[in-house]
């Protein structure tokens, strides 16, 4: 006993340490069997939420999102998820909410992406397209993800940037890993779409050759040189395309004739091809022109332009004038996907954005 008496002080600090040590690692064990408990009973408790979100029922959701943020307050994920979830009952509640998000601390560039990405499907829910856009781009300038380009190119589109609209979906085609020239034809086409409806030359031949170069050697791109050439007012040059076009595709002379006939060089071009169709376009040209019955064999008889046409050939009366009416001249022209009526100057079908393929409307 006299010999440990000296050294008791040392004893008891050490055993003192021993159990803080003891103590700590306890703590640990249980703090840690505390989280795994916690983990599963969550885990069980997103269960009745998914199938509740399965049958359509998204209040459960909210229930189980609000839960999870208040137990978690810094995982920026389920707040995310809450402004997406809130954006059905009021962009304005979700869009204050991201943007608190962004205020936080020590975000990740993946978290700021997130946060950008809702606020711009915010923006767009508010119809305010010009800040969706500055949203989009600071998320897409943090991370690079398909949904964001999806979303950015839809706006440019929608807003007529066509060039931004174009880069990125070569940018969208690279990220998923599929083709190439997904989704670029769409683009130009509604480039030229637009360029033709302002009437302006230089934008309109810059966007068709864009089509032709990527078309390659096909039929369309050998369409759409006519047209460019007729669109320019270059007659001669338009109708030794158009002949030559005839030659290669005669299958497509309807879709040729209806293209050119609504561009004034084009109609005088369309007057002077040879086919089938050459008198039935004639008569469109001049109401006064009645066809034979031979040359309106070549048009079916449950079309609505043989309806139009036919009746010129009864006198004037009751018949001839239910005849007319029922070939609506609407309807004379449609779509070879989808059967849209077609009007207008147009390259591709505003219903099913397919290169044009023109067929008759039938009744």
């Amino acid at each position: 006993m006299d010999l440990f008496y000296p050294h008791i002080r040392e004893v008891l600090v050490a055993a003192a340490l021993l159990i803080a040590l003891l103590l700590l690692l306890l703590r640990m064990i249980w703090s840690r069997r505390r989280i795994a408990l916690r983990i599963r009973h969550d885990m069980l408790s997103v269960l009745p939420a998914l199938e509740k979100i399965a049958e359509g029922d998204h209040a459960e959701l909210s229930k189980w999102l609000r839960r999870a943020t208040r137990r978690y307050p810094d995982e920026v994920r389920a707040f995310v998820l809450l402004g997406d979830l809130l954006r059905k009952e009021g962009p304005l509640k979700a869009s204050f909410l991201h943007k608190t998000l962004l205020y936080r601390k020590k975000l990740t560039d993946g978290d700021k992406a997130s946060i950008l990405l809702s606020l711009g499907r915010d923006h767009r829910a508010l119809d305010d397209d010009q800040k969706a856009l500055a949203a989009l781009k600071q998320s897409l300038s943090l991370e690079k993800r398909p949904a964001t380009l999806r979303e950015l190119i839809d706006i440019e589109l929608k807003e007529r940037l066509f060039d931004d609209a174009l880069f990125h979906q070569k940018e969208l085609n690279r990220l998923s890993g599929g083709d190439r020239s997904d989704g670029l034809r769409a683009v130009m086409f509604d480039a030229a779409a637009h360029a033709i409806a302002q009437n302006r030359l230089e934008e309109v031949r810059r966007w068709v050759d864009l089509i032709i170069r990527h078309e390659g050697e096909t039929n369309l791109s050998n369409l759409l040189g006519v047209f460019i050439a007729a669109f320019e007012g270059n007659a001669g040059r338009a109708t030794d395309l158009a002949k030559e076009f005839l030659n290669r595709h005669p299958e497509d002379e309807m879709t040729l004739r209806w293209l050119l006939a609504a561009l004034p060089v084009g109609a005088t071009v369309v007057r002077s091809l040879p086919g089938a169709y050459a008198p039935i376009f004639a008569a469109l040209t001049d109401e006064l022109k009645v066809l034979s019955p031979q040359e309106l064999t070549v048009i079916e008889k449950n079309t609505n332009i043989y309806y139009q046409l036919a009746s010129r050939n009864l006198p004037a009366g009751e018949t001839r004038e239910l005849m007319a009416a029922v070939g609506r001249k609407e309807r004379f022209f449609v779509c070879g996907a989808c059967d849209r009526a077609l009007t207008g100057t147009i390259l591709s079908c505003p219903g099913c954005g397919l290169p044009l393929a023109v067929k008759l409307g039938t009744i």
